[in-house]
Parts: C-alpha cells; structure tokens; sequence
C-alpha cells in the first residue's frame, strides 16, 4: 500500500511540475542511437529522462543503452526513486494502463 501511495504521489508531482509525458506509441525503426537521440531533442530533454513502455523491444533497447541519461523501463519496473530522479518521464499510452492496474 505505501509504496503504491508513494508511486501515486511521485506521479501526480511529475504531472504537476509538467515533466511528465503520454505518447501514443515509442517505436524506433532502427536500433542507431543517434535516431534516438533526435526523437529526445523533440522533446527538448537536457539532462535524465526515463522511458516507461509497456514491451520491451530489442530496436529500443539497443538504441537508448548508450545514452547514458536515458533509463528505459517495463511499466512494472518503475520505481519512485527512478521517477523522482528523472527530469522528464515520457509513458506509453498502453504502459499507463499497466500502471494504473498496479495502483490499484
């Protein structure tokens, strides 16, 4: 129960603060992490971002494990410290629903 409040909490604050994100889908066609790093420029991220998905798949992973800011992550896998430290938290529509499911 606490750490779903505390999931809740970090969330709202992200909401609040602007910082987090909803995209429809996150697919990257090649598995080049410079293609990744040109969708991050379009949403201007400077410094840590983390990227929840609902599946992981193998394009993505490749693409973002050399961006040393960037933390990608299942929707069962977030935590509150990984929310709390990122700057911008960009959410798959289909990971959101995965997340409210866990809250509650």
């Amino acid at each position: 129960k606490e750490r779903a409040l505390a999931l809740k909490s970090a969330l709202a604050y992200k909401v609040l603060d602007k910082e987090l994100v909803i995209v429809d889908s996150l697919n990257v066609e090649t598995n080049k992490t410079k293609d990744m790093k040109n969708i991050l420029a379009n949403f201007k991220v400077e410094r840590n971002v983390l990227i929840v998905v609902s599946e992981l798949n193998e394009n993505l992973v490749l693409a973002t494990r050399n961006l040393n800011n960037v933390l990608l992550l299942e929707a069962g896998e977030i935590n509150v410290l990984d929310i709390v430290s990122a700057n911008l938290v960009i959410v798959e529509e289909s990971a959101i629903k995965e997340i409210e499911e866990a809250l509650v």
